[in-house]
């Protein structure tokens, strides 16, 4: 997959949780660094989140936007504190590029 289109479903997928929180939609992600990338990558940021796609998953900070990512990705929880997701194939592509520094753009 292209990376501009990576980016741009990324963006999607996060505004569709967004949406389903009552956050409003971002234009863009937000900048994001490499040092802590679970916290500090773009998707993690705008998520409030932890990105782990070493164990494709994506722990929330809070359990409504895990259910809200549920519903609006329409994928299981990942753990039975329902607090992670099973995190959807192209955030894990984007998080894996990411932290190789594919995404020059969106590094702070």
């Amino acid at each position: 997959m292209e990376d501009q289109v990576i980016v741009s479903t990324a963006l999607a997928l996060v505004n569709a949780v967004r949406r389903e929180t009552g956050a409003p939609a971002l234009n863009s992600l937000p900048r994001g660094s490499l040092r802590d990338s679970a916290a500090q990558c773009p998707i993690a940021k705008a998520l409030i989140a932890l990105v782990v796609p070493e164990e494709g998953r994506i722990v929330f900070c809070y359990p409504w936007h895990a259910a809200a990512a549920v519903k609006a990705w329409s994928v299981p929880f990942a753990d039975p504190l329902l607090m992670s997701v099973v995190m959807p194939d192209v955030l894990r592509d984007f998080a894996v590029a990411f932290r190789r520094g594919l995404f020059a753009d969106l590094l702070e």
